[in-house]
């Protein structure tokens, strides 16, 4: 089986061509392609006659990988990888899209190269065409608001004002003008609510929002540490794990 692989992570690129062989060392990777201009020159200046299946990311440094799909009218089968929420998921699945979750396991793997052994599923424009709009959508949400308890008091607090949320102690707060509100909802909940393209969970302990970031520079051992705006009540340090990843979301790829 030949395959193509769209991805423009190089960690999660490596993590996956690592579980790729691992699951069937008779695949043959016949392209990496990190961005929407590379897949287009390579479709344009390849056949793809003996090209069995692509893997590919969603969100590229240069676009939606959906435009390369689109525009070539390239009628391989596809299975999507991504990291959107079970709600996008859902709607995913409704449309007949297959797709891996990152992080990918070997089980879930296995499991759609069956699929595609069975099915030899292509993909139609019009599918391509549903799930870009379903995309669209989920990286434009409305930006949710949340509450805090302040004695027999309610106080809706905006995200859009919120610089950061943090947990200490077992406590979840939420950072507005340098004042912290006690929240009720646990940082996983508040995570799956944020806006992804807004929000950014450093750590187990801080979710930080973009616009209040000042700056981030190298850390021991290949981490980052994470300066914001408004004073933090400890450093925020991004695993080298996660690096790449908020490096990406930073400059908004």
């Amino acid at each position: 089986m030949r395959v193509i692989l769209i991805e423009d992570e190089g960690i999660a690129l490596r993590k996956f061509k690592k579980i790729l062989q691992e699951v069937n060392n008779e695949i043959e990777i016949s392209a990496e392609l990190e961005s929407v201009y590379d897949a287009n020159q390579w479709f344009q200046t390849h056949s793809l006659d003996e090209i069995d299946l692509v893997f590919s990311d969603i969100q590229l440094s240069d676009g939606l990988s959906f435009e390369i799909f689109e525009r070539l009218q390239v009628s391989i089968p596809i299975i999507f990888t991504t990291a959107y929420d079970e709600y996008a998921l859902r709607a995913f699945k409704l449309n007949g899209v297959d797709y891996l979750l990152k992080p990918i396991q070997k089980d879930e793997l296995k499991s759609a190269l069956k699929k595609f052994e069975l099915t030899k599923k292509q993909y139609s424009q019009g599918q391509l065409y549903d799930i870009q709009n379903l995309i669209r959508q989920f990286q434009q949400p409305n930006i949710p608001s949340f509450i805090s308890f302040q004695g027999e008091k309610l106080i809706p607090l905006s995200c859009e004002t919120t610089a950061y949320f943090y947990t200490q102690n077992q406590i979840v707060y939420a950072v507005i003008d340098r004042n912290k509100y006690v929240l009720e909802e646990t940082m996983d909940e508040i995570e799956r609510r944020l806006p992804a393209h807004l929000f950014f969970r450093a750590n187990r302990q801080f979710i930080i929002q973009k616009k209040f970031i000042s700056n981030a520079e190298l850390y021991f051992n290949n981490r980052l540490l994470v300066h914001l705006t408004l004073k933090t009540p400890d450093n925020i340090i991004i695993s080298r794990e996660k690096a790449a990843q908020f490096k990406s979301w930073l400059i908004g790829l």
